[in-house]
């Protein structure tokens, strides 16, 4: 009996520690653990651009894991294949499936699978995305409830956008990097991005440096890095 006893500790001790080890690629997903090799203390998770994958969104997770120690980054790929790379939705042309409305579903199953894995709370985790992923990321952040801590949207588009702020809790700090001369996102749909966040009820801060190509410029990585940072409570 006492053996028995013993056994089923043990049993219970090896159960605690598998649920306390996860990792990002036991939750099935691309990116990287805590460079601190601790238990996740903050989560960022990223949405590529239209015909990139998630690897195109390591170099900035790179970057942050040496001011968040205890961040673990997720940079999974789009579900449907676009060139060499994957999209998150079908971004020109008919879209029979509504691949459109259902990125939603992912963007917030993402989140909250990853969250729920790690162990992480809403208000330690920032969301981000570029270009396409941008609107995926607006959708990932304030569609799951409660909203993350906040938002970033690189020279993004919106995906639905038609999640409003919740009548409780504090609503995800949204900030937009863009290049003054992008060739791809002109400002003009930046405006509209401003304006549907407005609508509802997302207050958005615009960072506009110079560069002319769509993805951002050293300075407007730097300001969106800066701002993570802060959010998350790093250095």
């Amino acid at each position: 009996m006492k053996r028995l006893a013993i056994l089923t500790a043990l049993a219970i001790g090896l159960g605690a520690g598998a649920a306390s080890a996860q990792t990002v690629s036991s939750l099935g997903m691309q990116g990287m653990d805590p460079a601190s090799g601790k238990a996740a203390k903050q989560l960022v998770v990223f949405f590529h651009g239209y015909t990139q994958t998630g690897a195109a969104m390591k170099p900035l997770a790179e970057a942050l894991a040496k001011r968040l120690p205890d961040a673990a980054f997720v940079y999974n790929d789009g579900p449907l294949t676009q060139g060499n790379g994957k999209s998150w939705y079908v971004l020109r042309g008919e879209d029979p499936e509504n691949t459109k409305g259902a990125v939603k579903a992912i963007a917030v199953d993402t989140v909250k699978k990853a969250a729920e894995g790690l162990k992480v709370p809403p208000q330690n985790i920032v969301v981000v995305g570029f270009s396409q992923g941008g609107g995926v990321a607006f959708d990932a952040g304030s569609c799951s409830t409660p909203d993350v801590k906040a938002v970033v949207s690189l020279a993004g588009i919106l995906a639905n956008g038609d999640c409003k702020k919740e009548e409780a809790g504090a609503p995800a700090s949204v900030l937009i990097v863009h290049n003054d001369q992008d060739p791809t996102v002109k400002q003009d749909r930046i405006d509209a991005v401003q304006a549907q966040l407005k609508t509802n009820g997302y207050d958005s801060k615009l960072e506009t440096v110079a560069g002319t190509t769509h993805w951002p410029a050293p300075d407007g990585l730097k300001k969106a890095e800066d701002f993570i940072v802060a959010q998350l409570g790093g250095k």
